[in-house]
């Protein structure tokens, strides 16, 4: 008997694996295992305002997570619903056990970056987006795009997609719930490379150049403010990692790296459970709550520039022996601190010391939290000049420079962002210069 997959797709996806992934003779040379590939050479340098103070590891059980979501929402019975629209051609495209039919082209073996960007579309990108609107009838109008702009200059090694709204004309709110997918070659991203992009614990808060794995970060973090989507993927096709910001983009929380062919869970698994956790689906992964300047989690975040091509000056090697702040412990509030660890009573050995899983929190309401702060800047003396009229917008940080003569923005640094301390604050004591800044402006 020959099973339609959506009789059981629960079972369909369960042996869902990637198809192993074909190279080209005349492609470039993979990096041996275990060792960086050193092509990473992204047109990013530091930007001041690019306030990615901690980076959280969710660890092992965020497969624990997955696998509970997808027994929980995955449908087992079939639902009267065909493997493919007649109407847009999507369909159900990854191979799975052989009692469910499955005919699909192979692309061409990838030997250079947009037959790799085929493999990633083919494949895993429309087969999530076909069951996703299979579980979720009423988000038929989200889609994957892709950005062919032209406007980068790393279009060779960095491939944006993006899981969105394409009919209704972008808002905040669908802007919120929009994933951005990113992909690099194997051979520019290798897996060694993917391991150490997730054991990063923040960007240097100097005026230094970045290394690989801090390119990767900053250009991704310019590439969601830009988008103002807080979830996001980051894969080789080889390798798939899941993460999502904080609301005021100064945190970010990341999956272990994930194979192609993992399995229990898989890529698709995985893939499912986080882009329903973007679009506010009940039980899905919601970073958790932590401290922020208000004008970053009220969206007051400078657009980032696109970088060009004379940003290249600033790459160093890989193997540079310059030790920064990134390879400190994350500060950024203590936040590691400040919030319990899920399942830290059963962390597995061999987990990185430190980096707990994070937990789920529903985060605040900002409307609340907006109003809460204004009354209190209002009991703070020496504030009268930035008092706010009823029903009118706070100032922003902007406003604040614009009146005491200051550059908030500016690319150089300030004093206070070398300091290891620059993002956090003790008891009795403000320090940095988001917080630094305020606390001057409120004694004026």
């Amino acid at each position: 008997m020959i099973w339609q997959r959506t009789d059981d797709l629960r079972g369909y996806l369960r042996d869902a694996v990637l198809p192993e992934l074909q190279y080209g003779s005349d492609g470039p040379d993979l990096p041996p295992p275990g060792h960086k590939s050193h092509r990473n050479t992204l047109a990013t340098r530091f930007r001041k305002y690019r306030h990615l103070t901690a980076i959280h590891y969710l660890g092992p059980s965020f497969d624990e997570i997955v696998n509970e979501w997808i027994s929980a929402r995955l449908p087992a019975k079939s639902a009267g619903f065909q493997d493919e629209d007649q109407r847009s051609g999507e369909t159900l495209t990854i191979p799975s056990a052989r009692r469910f039919k499955v005919n699909t082209a192979v692309p061409a073996p990838a030997t250079n970056s947009t037959r790799l960007w085929t493999w990633v579309d083919h494949f895993p990108l429309r087969t999530i987006q076909r069951v996703l609107h299979h579980i979720f009838p009423k988000i038929q109008d989200w889609n994957f795009v892709s950005d062919d702009s032209g406007t980068d200059n790393d279009a060779d090694i960095y491939k944006e997609f993006y899981f969105t709204d394409t009919r209704n004309p972008p808002s905040s709110e669908i802007r919120f719930n929009s994933v951005v997918v990113i992909c690099q070659p194997p051979w520019v991203l290798s897996d060694e490379d993917i391991w150490q992009f997730t054991e990063l614990k923040s960007l240097p808060m100097d005026n230094v150049p970045l290394r690989a794995k801090e390119r990767l970060w900053a250009k991704l973090w310019d590439t969601c403010v830009r988008r103002q989507s807080t979830y996001f993927v980051v894969t080789s096709y080889q390798q798939w990692v899941f993460g999502a910001f904080s609301r005021g983009f100064t945190n970010a929380f990341v999956s272990p790296p994930m194979a192609a062919q993992s399995r229990d869970p898989t890529v698709l698994h995985a893939a499912i459970y986080w882009l329903a956790s973007a679009l506010a689906v009940e039980d899905g992964y919601v970073p958790p709550y932590v401290p922020e300047p208000v004008d970053y989690v009220m969206g007051d975040i400078p657009i980032p520039p696109h970088d060009s091509n004379d940003d290249i000056a600033t790459i160093i090697d890989s193997l540079s022996s310059w030790t920064g702040k990134s390879e400190e412990p994350a500060s950024s509030a203590h936040a590691a601190e400040v919030i319990p660890a899920l399942g830290s009573e059963r962390c597995v050995s061999g987990e990185v010391s430190g980096w707990a899983p994070m937990p789920y929190v529903r985060p605040r309401d900002l409307i609340a939290t907006k109003r809460m702060v204004e009354q209190w800047r209002q009991t703070l003396p020496g504030c009268d000049d930035v008092q706010v009229a009823e029903g009118s917008s706070p100032p922003s940080l902007q406003d604040f420079d614009r009146l005491h003569g200051g550059d908030f923005w500016s690319d150089d640094p300030d004093d206070a962002a070398r300091t290891v301390s620059s993002d956090h604050t003790e008891i009795g004591e403000t320090k940095g210069h988001w917080l630094t800044r305020f606390s001057f402006l409120c004694t004026q």
